[in-house]
C-alpha cells in the first residue's frame, strides 16, 4: 500500500502477528536506473522475513532485472503489481494497465519465470471493467509461468475501492486453479475473515484498508481462530501503539518528516473515539512529537507517560 506500508508499519503488524507484511509499490524502472526513494522503500527492517517486495513496471526485462536487485538487496520473494487502479499508475502501463495488456503481462510472468532464483507473485483485479473478466486467463499464465501464488482484489479496474468485492466470483475462479490464491478485499472484521480463511479454494487472505488505524487487527483475527475469542485491545494497548508507531516513524524519518506522516495514521487510529473530531482538527496544527503525545493523552483521558 504506497504510502502506508513501510517499514515502520510492517513492523507494527507483524508484531500483532501478520505472517507476511509486503511492502510499498516499488518502481522497477526506479530501482534499475538507481533511484535514490526506490532504494530506500526496498530496504527490510531485520523483522521483515520473509521481506515480500512488491515492484511495478510494464516492461518485462527492466522488471526482471528489478527483482534480482530486490533479491540481492534482501528480498525473499518479489509481488507484481497488475491490479493497482490509481491513474498515475495506470498511465505509464502499469498496474491494472496489465489486465487490458495480458500478452505484456504474460511476457513478464516469463521474464521472472526464466530467473528461477527469483520466487514471485502475481496481484490482480479480476478485469479493467465489468465487460472484461481476466482473472482465469491470469491465473492460467500465472500457473504456467510458475508464479508462487496469485493474490486477488475481486473488483475491477475501474471500480477502484467502490461498490463491493465479489468473492463469489473470487471463489468459482479459485477452485479451477493450479496454484495459490490469496483473496483481498472487504475484510474489515473478524468473522469476515474467518469464513473467507476457512473457503477451501482459498490459501489465504490479504489484508488492506481494514488495517488503517488498526495494526491489532491480526491479532483480533487469530485470537478468534486459534482460541475463540472476541478480543479487542483496550485503551491503554491503542495508546500504546499509537506512541510505538510515533517512535517508529520518527527513527525513520526525522522530526519533519515523520509528523506528516503520523498525522495521516492518528486520524485513522481515533476514529471513533469520543472527541475524535476535535482531535483531527488540533493535530494538524501541531509541530512536534511531544505536543501530539499530549494531545492523544488528554484524548484518551489519561495521566501523562514518558514518550519519545
Amino acid at each position: 500500500m504506497a504510502g502506508i506500508s513501510d517499514r515502520s508499519f510492517r513492523r507494527l503488524c507483524r508484531s500483532f502477528g501478520a505472517d507476511f507484511a509486503v511492502s510499498e509499490m516499488v518502481s522497477a524502472k526506479g530501482l534499475v536506473y538507481g533511484d535514490r526513494k526506490s532504494r530506500i522503500l526496498l530496504a527490510p527492517d531485520a523483522s521483515d522475513k520473509p521481506h515480500w517486495v512488491q515492484l511495478f513496471g510494464s516492461e518485462p526485462e527492466i522488471i526482471r532485472e528489478a527483482a534480482q536487485i530486490a533479491m540481492a538487496a534482501g528480498a525473499d520473494l518479489i509481488d507484481i503489481n497488475m491490479g493497482c487502479p490509481v491513474r498515475k499508475v495506470v498511465k505509464t502501463g502499469a498496474g491494472a494497465a496489465l489486465l487490458q495488456e495480458p500478452q505484456r503481462a504474460a511476457k513478464i510472468m516469463q521474464a521472472l519465470d526464466r530467473s528461477p532464483t527469483v520466487p514471485y507473485t502475481i496481484k490482480v483485479r479480476t478485469g479493467w471493467d465489468h465487460e472484461t473478466f481476466v482473472l482465469n486467463n491470469f491465473i492460467e499464465m500465472a500457473a504456467k509461468f510458475n508464479a508462487k501464488a496469485l493474490i486477488c482484489h475481486p473488483r475491477s479496474a475501474k471500480m477502484m475501492f467502490s461498490g463491493k468485492a465479489d468473492w463469489e466470483q473470487l471463489f468459482l475462479a479459485a477452485e479451477k486453479a493450479s496454484l495459490p490464491i490469496i483473496g483481498s478485499g472487504d475484510i474489515t472484521d473478524t468473522e469476515t475473515a474467518k469464513n473467507y480463511l476457512a473457503h477451501p479454494a482459498l490459501s489465504g487472505i490479504m489484508l488492506g484498508r481494514g488495517t488503517y488505524g488498526r495494526p491489532w487487527f491480526f491479532r483480533e483475527i487469530k485470537e478468534l481462530l486459534e482460541n475463540g475469542k472476541n478480543w479487542l485491545p483496550d485503551s491503554g494497548l491503542k495508546r500504546e501503539t499509537i506512541f510505538k508507531h510515533g517512535e517508529l516513524l520518527k527513527e525513520e524519518y526525522g522530526e519533519k518528516h515523520s509528523l506528516l506522516i503520523y498525522r495521516k495514521h492518528l486520524a485513522w487510529y481515533i476514529k471513533g473515539i469520543p472527541g475524535a473530531a476535535a482531535f483531527r482538527k488540533k493535530i494538524f496544527t501541531l509541530t512536534d512529537h511531544t505536543a501530539i503525545a499530549d494531545t492523544v493523552n488528554e484524548l484518551f483521558h489519561k495521566p501523562a507517560i514518558n514518550h519519545f
